[in-house]
């Protein structure tokens, strides 16, 4: 889906919440992600089974939640809670729970406050079908099974950074005429 058809998480609080099921141990691949190697976020599990939350700023600088335990048989809920500091593209603090209790965090020191593509990536469930956000094969189906996956915008930015909000998106249009 284009990243403008799905729910903004940029520049705010967030939760991503997927909820999948382990029918054979272990499962692999990517759940959720949005963007690409350039920008983007990503929630897989790993190839020995362990939940991850990846951001990826600008491709330069990468944040990796990493869960120590894999997913048992059966079914969980994953859960992204990213509180955010406030501002423009700033950081925030992301934290990452399997079944309500909290398995990994990481700080983000900053974030990306416009678009994560303008060459045409976009959000996928259960595969990442163009350029990788996260350090995975290309595609990196997932062999779990998800019954959904949820996006939730939990803050709105103060009216001065809505405003750079709406002029970074205009200068992105510009950029691609």
């Amino acid at each position: 889906m284009p990243e403008r058809s799905v729910v903004n998480l940029k520049n705010c609080s967030f939760r991503i919440t997927a909820e999948v099921e382990v029918s054979s141990s272990p499962c692999s691949g990517v759940i959720a992600c949005q963007g690409g190697n350039m920008a983007g976020w990503t929630l897989y599990l790993n190839d020995d089974g362990c939940p991850v939350y990846h951001y990826n700023w600008m491709g330069h600088d990468h944040y990796i939640a990493t869960s120590l335990v894999p997913l048992s048989m059966g079914r969980h809920e994953i859960v992204v809670d990213f509180v955010y500091d406030g501002g423009f593209g700033v950081g925030g603090h992301a934290v990452l729970l399997v079944d309500a209790i909290p398995v990994a965090h990481v700080r983000v020191e900053r974030t990306v406050p416009i678009v994560f593509s303008m060459s045409g990536e976009s959000f996928d469930i259960g595969m990442d079908t163009g350029a990788p956000v996260g350090f995975y094969p290309h595609v990196y189906r997932c062999t779990a099974i998800i019954h959904g996956v949820t996006l939730e915008r939990l803050s709105e930015p103060s009216p001065d950074i809505a405003a750079l909000i709406v002029e970074g998106e205009f200068r992105a249009s510009l950029a691609t005429q």
